[in-house]
């Protein structure tokens, strides 16, 4: 009768293959990482073009401004950190007429939408509007503060991977593009804008 052998891996064997596999994951974990980074950002953006063009078409749709802030608590309107969360809601003005809208939620109004906070490590900041802490769309869809603006988009990796959304007086938003190819998107501001900051 023949003697049966036992197959398996030596130790050595097994050794080598766990080296392989420590070496592959640490080639493929910065990749993941950074693709996960692109993801985040591009959530990001993609929810702030929504909000965005919810609030305007409402304010079409509705006949009356509407407006955004951001919020802490998702009561009122509270900084102008953006990313910690937004309200949407009709500016009656208080009943005080159109030159009192102030983009400021006084709860009386009534409340649209309310947007989460942002993913981790990600912030928002408006840049030209006269409000850095409320934005306004007209019953026609214009932006009532009457100014272009920016909302920038950044996270850890810096202003070289900040996106950004220009705000026109039209009410229309847009991707801010890199124009004079450094690398950094421009603002809203004349002649090709500059080079948007994070915080």
């Amino acid at each position: 009768m023949p003697l049966l052998r036992e197959r398996g891996f030596t130790l050595m064997e097994l050794l080598m293959v766990m080296a392989m596999i420590a070496i592959l994951l640490g080639l493929g974990a910065p990749a993941f990482q950074s693709s996960l980074e692109r993801n985040r950002m591009q959530t990001a953006v993609s929810g702030l073009a929504g909000v965005l063009a919810f609030a305007r078409a409402e304010a079409v749709i509705r006949t009356q401004p509407v407006g955004l802030c951001p919020t802490l608590n998702d009561v009122d309107c509270s900084g102008s950190n953006w990313e910690n969360g937004m309200l949407v809601f009709v500016d009656d003005g208080d009943g005080a007429g159109a030159s009192e809208l102030d983009g400021s939620f006084d709860g009386n109004e009534e409340l649209l939408r309310i947007v989460d906070a942002a993913p981790v490590d990600i912030t928002i900041r408006t840049t030209g509007f006269i409000n850095t802490s409320s934005l306004v769309f007209t019953d026609s869809g214009r932006v009532l503060q009457s100014a272009n603006g920016t909302l920038t988009v950044c996270d850890g990796r810096g202003v070289s991977d900040a996106r950004a959304l220009i705000v026109e007086v039209s009410g229309q938003a847009r991707m801010a593009v890199d124009g004079d190819g450094n690398g950094v998107v421009q603002d809203h501001t004349a002649s090709g804008g500059a080079d948007v900051v994070c915080p």
